[in-house]
């Protein structure tokens, strides 16, 4: 009888709650001991689960389940003596990491092959507003040699304009007109009756007026003052009918904000008396200064990306991931509910990418993962700020990419390979 006690003292019992990081119950997850992974147990509709422990064995106890990340807790020895003075039980509340993936969906056939040829590769592409499209492409590289092509709703060549200079990329701007961004040039792109015309622009008036605009509702004009080196920036409003401008979101990256603003205790004395000066002459405080000349060129330093969408006829939603919330916006009411988002919280762990990608034909928003150098696409719930099932692209590394209309278009060349750069096409199920 003594024995028999003996081993039962030795049984604890492990039990707990699992929950999500908004307090839901999560069911279904796998719990079990590192030790022991063929044994286990599952979380119920309330996300309790009950579990028996050796004493003494020295182990964690590890949670799977595919819709988040695991986790895993060390029972430690503390714990164990713990228990045994109550009921001989351990009780653990587990937070579930952020939200990965839905069950995603992979497909064995291949994408549609849009556009392809061995003579040049594309390097970017842009859709006109009847279907065609133009191509940035190139024969050896970008800087010498670049080339506009067109082509028909057949993915036919049917003219074509040879670039003076540099090419960066394909851009668009709020009113759908296409730019031609280079090192030193910038184009407007028209097409006149299938002839490429390319009307350089002045630089500076670009990227001061053109470029900070993001989208117009009504009479109001919605753009940022962003600036790739600042950790902080402002949406605002601009009312065409009485020309008053309003702040409607502040967005900083507080954390980062500290780093970039201490940067000047640990500059040289001449980089400070350098900064002094600027301050003098400009009224921009020393510590912006050496943030934006010093710390900016460091490894550490991220711009600040939260985005904002034109959804419907009058809403806009901006996602601060920052304050780690989606708010959605109109021009009548203003800032009509703001919603947690986490997908991108813990991007090491998830695999989250910038940008996040817009459908504008459908208003869907979609976050970008990539795991293993495939990229998943996840649709972003509009109201509950959750991703929804993840759609997995065909091949891996690839580049540009766009979704128009339930469609995802990209540019793909295999990997060693003497194939040129293709666009290729995948509709999301």
């Amino acid at each position: 009888m003594i024995c028999s006690l003996q081993l039962h003292a030795q049984k604890l019992v492990l039990y707990g709650d699992i929950v999500d990081v908004e307090g839901d119950p999560v069911k279904g997850v796998k719990v079990f001991l590192s030790k022991t992974p063929k044994t286990y147990v599952l979380s119920d509709k309330n996300g309790r689960f009950y579990l028996s422990y050796q004493k003494d064995a020295s182990d964690s106890l590890k949670f799977q389940t595919i819709k988040f990340a695991p986790y895993s807790t060390i029972i430690s020895k503390r714990m164990e003596k713990r228990a045994l003075r109550k009921n001989d039980s351990i009780y653990f509340e587990i937070v579930m990491p952020d939200r990965m993936f839905d069950i995603f969906e992979v497909r064995p056939n291949t994408p549609d092959t849009l556009f392809g040829t061995q003579e040049y590769s594309v390097e970017d592409f842009s859709f006109l507003p009847d279907g065609r499209m133009i191509l940035l492409t190139y024969e050896k590289t970008l800087k010498k040699g670049a080339v506009l092509r067109l082509l028909d709703s057949n993915q036919t060549v049917i003219n074509k304009y040879y670039v003076l200079g540099d090419a960066v990329e394909l851009t668009e701007d709020y009113r759908g007109n296409i730019h031609l961004i280079g090192e030193e040039r910038i184009y407007l792109i028209r097409v006149v009756r299938d002839h490429i015309r390319a009307l350089q622009e002045s630089r500076e008036y670009y990227f001061k007026y053109v470029a900070p605009i993001i989208d117009t509702i009504g009479s109001n004009i919605y753009f940022s003052n962003f600036s790739e080196i600042y950790p902080a920036f402002d949406y605002l409003e601009f009312d065409r009918e009485d020309s008053s401008y309003s702040t409607i979101l502040q967005v900083e990256d507080s954390s980062m904000m500290e780093f970039y603003r201490a940067e000047f205790k640990y500059v040289d004395v001449r980089t400070k008396i350098w900064a002094h000066q600027k301050q003098i002459e400009t009224g921009i405080d020393k510590e912006v200064w050496v943030g934006a000349t010093v710390f900016t060129n460091s490894i550490y330093y991220r711009p600040v990306y939260a985005p904002l969408f034109k959804t419907g006829e009058d809403t806009l939603v901006i996602f601060d991931h920052y304050k780690n919330k989606m708010f959605r916006y109109t021009p009548e009411e203003g800032f009509i509910d703001s919603t947690r988002i986490s997908y991108h919280l813990h991007a090491r762990r998830s695999g989250w990418e910038q940008p996040l990608l817009h459908d504008k034909v459908r208003g869907n928003v979609y976050a970008l993962f990539e795991k293993g150098g495939y990229t998943y696409l996840s649709e972003i719930d509009k109201e509950k700020g959750i991703v929804k099932q993840s759609f997995k692209l065909h091949f891996k590394y690839v580049e540009r990419i766009q979704i128009v209309d339930g469609k995802v278009f990209y540019i793909y060349r295999p990997f060693e390979s003497i194939q040129k750069k293709y666009i290729y096409r995948e509709k999301l199920s």
